[in-house]
Parts: structure tokens; sequence; C-alpha cells
């Protein structure tokens, strides 16, 4: 039951970050809460082209989760599966460690506690 919570929390979160990253693509002026805070307002055309290829990515893991709750069919084999889980497990740690030690305040603000809530919940799924 934890981890049925967890990979639907992961669900939320990663379709919730995809839509914030296209929402930069399409010009929302939310520069200074993604890429560091280096840009304000609007960010230009590489930091969006970026944002996007991060919108598939999340879009992406979204569905594999959405796969463990047997929403989607699964693509992967049992051991294909695990191993997975401890790759977004990874990618979670990462995208926690980043966004709890950029100098940005905003960012760290709005992606800090979330980031790390994503990884607790990657590795429940994970294990």
């Amino acid at each position: 039951m934890l981890e049925t919570f967890a990979s639907g929390f992961l669900v939320f979160a990663y379709i919730a970050t995809a839509l914030f990253q296209v929402a930069l693509v399409l010009g929302a002026p939310l520069g200074e809460y993604a890429f560091g805070g280096q840009r304000t307002g609007k960010l230009p055309v590489g930091f969006r082209l970026a944002s996007a290829a991060s919108a598939a990515v999340l879009l992406a893991i979204a569905g594999h989760y959405l796969a463990q709750l047997g929403i989607f069919s699964p693509l992967l084999d049992e051991v294909g599966n695990a191993v997975a889980n401890w790759v977004f497990a990874g990618f979670a740690a990462l995208s926690a460690i980043a966004n709890n030690v950029t100098r940005s305040q905003k960012e760290k603000r709005l992606w800090g506690g979330t980031t790390i809530a994503m990884l607790l919940a990657a590795v429940i799924v994970a294990l």
C-alpha cells in the first residue's frame, strides 16, 4: 500500500514538474525558479529547449510509474523494472541535491522540499 501511494505521488509530482517546464517553454516569466535561478523572467531559447527536453523526460518517468500502478502496460520485465526504479531513484537524488544546493533561494524554496519528497517516494518504490 505504501508503494502504491508513493507511485501515485511520483506520478503527480512528475506531471506537475513537467507542466512547470512546459510553462517555461511557452514563455512564462519564471526563470528565477529554474536552472539555478540564473535568468529572471522569460528564459532565452536555449533554456526553453532544455525545458522542453526536461518535460519529455519527466513525462516518460511519470509513464513508468503509471505502469507500476497498472494504468499503462509495463514495457519492462520484473528485473528491468527493478533496475529502472533504482535509476529513477538516483535521478531523484541528483535532482534533490541540485535543488537544495542552488544559490537561488526562490528555486530552493519551490523545489527543495518537493525533490526530497520525490526522492523518498522513489526509494520506497525501488525497495
